[in-house]
């Protein structure tokens, strides 16, 4: 009688798994079909998104964890070309702050309001992606990296001192 209610419990278990296993797969699916179709997720709602970039689904666990000690909630269904844009331009914009106001400790919503101009603007955000890929050693373990003030910084600067004069 024993083992009957063993067996039992074993097959409950095992089916409950299965069909947890099969709702996951349902899921993984639909969102590999809302980023192929280039959608956003129901559950972004009306905010803007940035255009994909890379396969999706390749985040590492380290960018997991730099992303997550920055305040952000990364989804796995990121690119991890698209997630190191995210990291690269929070770095940037930091740098930027710093080299404008000498502010070590911004207040966040003036860094989301920043961080959403670079992602949002087009010649912005290939420049951020691109110093990013070129960064030296030196800059990468940098706090604050040494920016060159071109045309792409003059345009942050302007939005960060409208920023810093609004609050």
């Amino acid at each position: 009688m024993d083992s009957l209610i063993f067996a039992a419990v074993v097959g409950l278990t095992v089916f409950l798994f299965m069909r947890r296993m099969k709702m996951l797969k349902q899921q993984k699916r639909r969102q590999a079909e809302m980023a192929e179709q280039g959608g956003v997720p129901e559950e972004a709602g009306e905010q803007e998104s940035m255009p994909r970039r890379g396969t999706p689904g390749t985040i590492t666990r380290d960018q997991i964890k730099q992303l997550k000690a920055n305040h952000f909630e990364p989804q796995r269904l990121w690119s991890r070309e698209e997630a190191q844009l995210i990291l690269d331009a929070v770095t940037y914009m930091r740098a930027a702050i710093y080299a404008v106001t000498q502010e070590t400790d911004p207040p966040l919503e003036v860094q989301n309001r920043l961080l959403k101009l670079i992602l949002a603007d087009e010649n912005l955000r290939e420049y951020v992606y691109e110093w990013g890929l070129n960064r030296a050693r030196e800059d990468e373990t940098a706090e604050y990296p040494t920016l060159e003030r071109d045309d792409a910084f003059a345009t942050l600067e302007a939005a960060i001192l409208q920023e810093w004069s609004s609050s």
